[in-house]
């Protein structure tokens, strides 16, 4: 061979092994997510005993082991999660359509598929609940409890008053501190029996399915995740693992 196409031809393995080389990071790129870091989301994002770590937390390996990506858990607060997932430092998160802003942008995400359901109230003590019973009862100078850092698309609508748990939530409608506040049903149940608060159910703030939110960078991988959600569903693996926490009416 000739020093030409020696030459040339060492450039052309030096920029397949490069090319290579670069496949096989990709491949192993770790998908970043905050979850369960508030302690309070139960039974979501937290345990409610040794046998149900959470309902996100079974169902997200079950996901992502599936669609074969690799996940790295970070540990945030709620709010500083929010920023980072609209800056790119996450790279996914669970959420809901119902929860975006209608003047918010949105092509710097993507949903997959829905996963499950999820119903948020308002919710109030029993002697107030006449008070919510409608949407048109929540007013702009209402006082409304809300957790710190999530996300609220009517939030210029009523006055919000940020705690940092839902947790907190609770203790708060127990101590006369806020009328009403807004809880994912199961959550609400979850952290009243806890406290021994009886709550009522007023007005729905949402009502939707909870999917993956991908930052944009990755809407190539959404394809594969819907397939495997898809899947999954079919074949009644998220249903069973839904159905270990019935009891909180989900």
């Amino acid at each position: 061979m000739d020093p030409v196409k020696r030459r040339i031809y060492r450039i052309l393995v030096k920029i397949l092994l490069l090319s290579l080389a670069s496949s096989a990071c990709i491949a192993k790129e770790s998908l970043r997510y905050n979850l369960g870091t508030s302690g309070s989301s139960i039974p979501y994002e937290n345990a409610v005993d040794d046998l149900r770590p959470g309902i996100m937390v079974e169902l997200l390996p079950l996901i992502m082991d599936a669609a074969g990506l690799k996940t790295e858990k970070v540990m945030l607060s709620t709010k500083r999660a929010a920023q980072a997932f609209k800056n790119g430092a996450l790279d996914f998160d669970f959420f809901s359509p119902e929860w975006v802003p209608p003047n918010e942008a949105n092509d710097n995400f993507v949903f997959t598929d829905p996963i499950i359901d999820v119903t948020e109230y308002f919710i109030t003590l029993p002697e107030n609940v006449d008070r919510y019973r409608t949407r048109n009862q929540i007013r702009s100078d209402s006082i409304v409890g809300t957790v710190e850092g999530y996300v609220y698309f009517d939030a210029n609508t009523f006055t919000p008053l940020a705690f940092q748990s839902e947790s907190d939530l609770i203790l708060a409608l127990r101590n006369q501190r806020i009328e009403v506040a807004i809880m994912e049903e199961a959550v609400a149940r979850y952290w009243s029996a806890k406290h021994g608060v009886e709550i009522s159910f007023g007005a729905i703030h949402t009502k939707g399915s909870l999917s993956l939110r991908l930052h944009s960078r990755h809407k190539d991988k959404v394809g594969t995740l819907n397939n495997v959600i898809q899947k999954l569903s079919a074949e009644g693996k998220i249903q069973s693992i839904i159905d270990k926490y019935a009891d909180f009416s989900i």
